[in-house]
């Protein structure tokens, strides 16, 4: 039986596959060589300490879609940030809570990256829209499938 591939061995992979050094990614991106060693060292560092818009960055720079990076299939279509901000607001008014106490649900300061919508991925890691999406019940996938 083979163990499925992890984040950190795929992002190493795609690098090395498309000829690229730490160095030469690092140059690419506001990081230093030592960030890229911890990226392909470390399980959770690429999902715990970067934005899913750094992701999208990295991804861009490997030449690979982020749902390549993170392996899997979405089951069901691409849902983009403004989607995901309006399912947060629809969540929070069918449940008759406010938006900080749906934040304590999550366990993520959401309000400080759903205005304006568009850059809500600036603002949360991938662990952080993993965390949303099980307590909104969607596959984070899709998300991520709409980058």
């Amino acid at each position: 039986m083979t163990t499925p591939a992890s984040t950190a061995s795929r992002f190493r992979r795609f690098r090395e596959r498309a000829g690229l050094t730490h160095g030469e990614v690092a140059a690419s991106l506001p990081v230093s060589a030592p960030c890229i060693w911890d990226i392909e060292s470390d399980e959770d560092e690429l999902s715990s300490c970067y934005s899913v818009s750094d992701v999208q960055k990295f991804c861009k720079v490997l030449g690979v879609r982020p749902i390549e990076l993170f392996g899997g299939e979405a089951a069901g279509p691409p849902i983009p940030a403004v989607e995901l901000v309006n399912h947060v607001h629809h969540h929070c008014h069918s449940y008759g809570i406010t938006l900080h106490q749906f934040e304590d649900a999550v366990g993520w300061r959401l309000s400080a990256c759903m205005e304006p919508a568009e850059q809500f991925f600036e603002g949360i890691t991938t662990d952080g829209l993993q965390w949303l999406c099980r307590e909104l019940g969607i596959d984070w996938r899709q998300v991520i499938l709409s980058l």
